[in-house]
């Protein structure tokens, strides 16, 4: 996984490529120079005798197919080559080897300061990292004649670049290995628990294989599959890749450090942005780690290493959990991720709900008003295992219901609805006017209440099934927030592939509407036309924080949406459905929104507004005197969810000012006949 500062704090960069025998994690940004010394002469290499190394028969050399093993074993004894025995270290469990440009220490003064690294740091985190994979979630069973591990340690190989490398998988289906640069190691964290995560996912098959419990499987192609430990895809034959490794590494990862399930912000970003889709789907690889949570609270820590140890080719995940704890049964792996889902709406987990920020539950459903019903948008159509979570006004007292009705698929998207197709970025590829046609045609939905009252306590009203029905709920008293969770379940289920192209996901188009409530927001509107509007918000913020985002406006508890909504005439959700994405924004010769629909701006000193967005998704980059401007010495920014009425603004650490109140204004521009009404949001941003 590849984590880097880029605009707005952490964002996770979504590449994978295969590396070596399957899944690593890796980035490609230009990286600075660095010096590194030239070849020595013959007479000052040195050469060691192996046995005057502590350990050499634990040290598994990889085959001199591999770069950097080219010339075997022997060579490594040579102070003068890529990874030597001069330039090693090692704990119980781990080698660690550095390349030639960091010396004999890599962390001396007389290395560049961006490249130093202290190994006994690393090592000591790396064996940290080793007994959570081994003694608590039990990836590996050492001592039985079971693993590798039993006669090999790990291997880290530290590269002496400033181009950011963090690789985990392993060496010729023997043992576990990770490839770093020094950035990844200061200080070591979840990013190295990431990769070690990865080393331990793919040892499940280096000792399936070790122990005769698993055989290649040969291929049309002349290569080879690895039937066991998700070595493979779930696409046609084992095509694509396995996002439930990097979800999984995650998950592994954030077993020694838990709160940054929440602390990495553009994770739950993405997660709230696509959760609607296949639980491996490729788009949130990074995101999609709450089902762990769920079913290892529910079966027990173990039944993690379990699903990994027993899935059997061509199964995905989902497919190995339904075996060994459902019983081979659809219905009861639907009940399991129904219940998940829903317990998603408040991260109703015992392992990391103490650590949940309100950012998180910032979860929106985009829909359409058609023909007395709601109709779900196809940005938000659930995939197979994927869910909504929409939010509803909460009552005062009594009874609510929702009428649900599954539309079949390739049906036409309702009016208003642009159809936009993304790419794995969210960026706007095209669009669509239908919801995507498929085979399979066995639409099934699980469907009911989440209430969650102001003691912080979840309740979870009864579970429907079918493609057309009624689920009622008695609202509880104290309810604070209230969802209709949704829950595609069609009656056969399909694996995901990963393709990068979600035009041939499968989806499963509804529509929806309500009694006793309504979509979270709406209001009472006036009779006449849409008007112009001015309000204000302020926020003290800390000037010192290192954190990019620092506090996030919910437009609808902040009353601002009811008083926009108002004044365009249109409900929040209409509003939310009509508002551009940043992919249509940003394309070139944009100048504003056309009839009926609404652009999110900055509304510059001079009065003119900009739509050169410069943040991701929706949002600016901006000057001290309220400019739109660009990252960089920017000291400030905003980001507008569109669906969640969040507005999040934060700055570039060590370029806001302490003492100093910064003011910009978010704008929405609505088109209503061709005449344009702005809703201008003034923000006071103090920083103390």
């Amino acid at each position: 996984m590849k984590q880097i500062k880029l605009k707005t704090g952490i964002v996770t960069v979504l590449s994978m490529f295969f590396l070596l025998s399957f899944c690593s994690c890796s980035s490609g940004n230009d990286s600075m120079e660095t010096d590194t010394p030239v070849n020595p002469k013959p007479s000052d290499v040195k050469l060691m005798n192996k046995s005057k190394i502590a350990n050499y028969g634990k040290y598994y050399c990889p085959g001199t197919w591999n770069e950097g093993f080219e010339k075997g074993p022997d060579y490594m004894l040579r102070s003068d080559a890529r990874w030597s025995w001069w330039r090693m270290k090692q704990s119980e469990h781990f080698f660690v080897f550095w390349e030639p440009g960091f010396g004999d220490n890599p962390n001396a003064e007389s290395v560049p300061e961006a490249l130093r690294v202290d190994i006994d740091d690393l090592l000591q985190k790396a064996e940290q990292f080793y007994k959570t994979n081994v003694e608590k979630l039990g990836m590996a069973t050492v001592g039985q004649g079971k693993s590798v591990l039993d006669n090999h340690k790990m291997q880290i190989y530290l590269l002496y670049q400033t181009e950011w490398l963090a690789t985990g998988s392993g060496y010729d289906d023997k043992i576990g290995a990770l490839w770093v640069n020094p950035s990844t190691c200061k200080p070591v964290g979840s990013t190295i628990g990431h990769e070690i995560g990865h080393s331990f996912q793919y040892q499940v098959s280096a000792d399936k294989l070790f122990t005769g419990e698993a055989t290649p499987i040969d291929k049309a192609d002349g290569s080879q599959l690895v039937p066991a430990g998700f070595r493979y895809g779930f696409g046609e034959n084992g095509a694509g890749g396995c996002a439930y490794w990097e979800q999984c590494a995650q998950w592994q990862s954030f077993q020694d450090y838990p709160n940054e399930c929440f602390d990495q912000d553009a994770h739950y970003a993405v997660w709230l942005k696509n959760h609607h889709r296949h639980f491996n789907h490729e788009f949130m690889r990074y995101a999609s780690y709450w089902f762990q949570y769920w079913f290892t609270e529910k079966h027990g820590i173990d039944s993690y290493a379990r699903i990994w140890k027993e899935s059997k080719y061509p199964e995905d995940p989902l497919q190995t959990y339904m075996r060994i704890y459902c019983n081979n049964s659809l219905d009861a792996l639907y009940k399991d991720l129904y219940a998940y889902s829903a317990h998603c709406a408040d991260y109703d987990f015992k392992a990391v709900h103490q650590y949940k920020k309100e950012a998180a539950i910032n979860y929106s459903t985009k829909l359409y008003k058609n023909d007395g019903y709601y109709q779900v948008a196809y940005t938000n159509c659930p995939g197979t295992t994927g869910f909504n979570l929409i939010p509803l006004n909460v009552p005062v007292s009594g009874k609510i219901s929702a009428t649900l009705e599954g539309l079949a698929p390739g049906s036409a998207l309702a009016a208003g609805d642009p159809g936009t197709v993304v790419d794995g970025d969210g960026n706007a590829k095209s669009n669509v006017t239908k919801y995507n046609s498929q085979s399979n045609t066995q639409q099934n939905y699980r469907y009911g209440f989440v209430a969650i009252t102001k003691d912080g306590k979840s309740h979870y009203g009864e579970m429907h099934t079918g493609k057309k029905g009624t689920a009622t709920y008695e609202v509880p008293a104290n309810t604070e927030r209230l969802y209709l969770c949704v829950l595609a379940a069609p009656d056969k289920y399909n694996r995901n592939a990963w393709d990068d192209d979600e035009t041939n996901d499968e989806q499963w188009p509804y529509r929806v509407k309500f009694s006793g409530t309504d979509l979270l927001g709406n209001v009472t509107i006036p009779e006449g036309d849409p008007t112009d509007l001015e309000t204000s918000l302020e926020v003290s913020l800390d000037a010192s924080s290192e954190s990019y985002p620092l506090h996030t406006f919910n437009l609808l508890n902040d009353g601002v949406m009811e008083k926009i909504a108002k004044a365009f005439k249109l409900q929040p959700s209409e509003i939310a459905g009509a508002t551009l994405d940043a992919g249509t924004v940003k394309v070139d010769g944009f100048s504003g929104p056309a009839d009926g629909k609404v652009a999110v701006g900055l509304t510059n000193p001079d009065g003119k507004v900009s739509y050169a967005y410069s943040a991701n998704g929706i949002g600016f980059w901006i000057a001290a005197d309220g400019t739109a401007s660009s990252w960089g010495d920017a000291p400030i920014y905003y980001e507008y969810d569109a669906g969640g009425y969040g507005l999040t603004v934060g700055h570039n650490p060590g370029h806001s000012e302490k003492g100093k109140t910064y003011i910009i204004k978010p704008t929405m521009v609505y088109n209503k006949g061709g005449k344009l009404h702005k809703a201008v949001i003034t923000i006071k941003m103090k920083f103390a």
